[in-house]
């Protein structure tokens, strides 16, 4: 008579059905959907510490020029017909060693005037503030204030 109990089942070997494959897929999809936004917000942030850091050198610069030439630098704001965002310009006497800086277009520029104008002293005629705001992600934003 034979023992069921330790009867061993026939040897089979089987594979991932379509049904696993598919619902692993779709819990990969539905994680990542909660990391994307993360990773945008990341990358809108690093643009903008960069952004930030390169508006405060120019203007640092502009200080800095003005300070070494004896003459006054002007820093102008120049925004492309229907945007708030384009270059930073320079103009002086002596141009050497200020150079122009292009915007990201993922960073929008407002400042309080169109304008600062450094004296020979380096001393900012009309202080104000520049603000700069991501397109990507708006409540990502700093102001620098030039005085």
């Amino acid at each position: 008579m034979k023992n069921l109990a330790h009867s061993n089942p026939p040897n089979r070997s089987r594979g991932i059905t379509l049904v696993e494959i598919l619902l692993i897929i779709a819990l990969l999809v539905i994680l990542l959907s909660f990391a994307m936004p993360s990773v945008g917000g990341a990358a809108a942030k690093a643009e903008m510490t960069a952004t930030v850091e390169n508006v405060q050198h120019s203007m640092q610069s502009a200080r800095n020029m003005a300070r070494m030439n004896e003459a006054p630098v002007t820093v102008l704001f120049d925004a492309p017909a229907g945007m708030e965002s384009g270059n930073i310009t320079f103009e002086s006497k002596s141009r050497t060693g200020i150079l122009d800086y292009a915007l990201p277009e993922d960073v929008m520029l407002v400042a309080d005037q169109d304008a600062f104008l450094f004296d020979e002293r380096g001393l900012v005629k009309n202080p104000g503030k520049i603000i700069r705001v991501s397109r990507i992600d708006e409540t990502i934003s700093t102001t620098l204030e030039v005085r």
